[in-house]
């Protein structure tokens, strides 16, 4: 019964990591849509202007765009890896009341 109760502990962490991990998925989601934009806006202005300060922007931007999409992948990752997590635990839960 004791290992019941510690599964049914873990499987309410996962549920509320889950929580968090989704809220942040949709930030993340926002942010990159808009990152994106002005990356695509910064290499426009460095194609048109030609100047090493219209580059930079554009390398910045870039960089940006491309850690922020490193970040939702890994929160993706994460949440994936916490869906299996749950099956487990359910099927123990399962298993244990058999």
């Amino acid at each position: 019964m004791r290992l019941q109760g510690t599964t049914r502990k873990r499987l309410v962490d996962v549920r509320e990591e889950q929580g968090r991990l989704r809220e942040s998925l949709a930030i993340l989601d926002e942010q990159v849509a808009y990152v994106a934009d002005v990356a695509a806006d910064a290499e426009l202005r460095a194609i048109v202007a030609s100047t090493p300060l219209a580059d930079r922007e554009r390398r910045e931007s870039e960089t940006d765009l491309v850690r922020l999409q490193r970040e939702r992948r890994d929160v993706r990752e994460r949440l994936a890896a916490l869906e299996v997590e749950q099956d487990r635990l359910l099927d123990q839960m399962l298993k244990d009341q058999a």
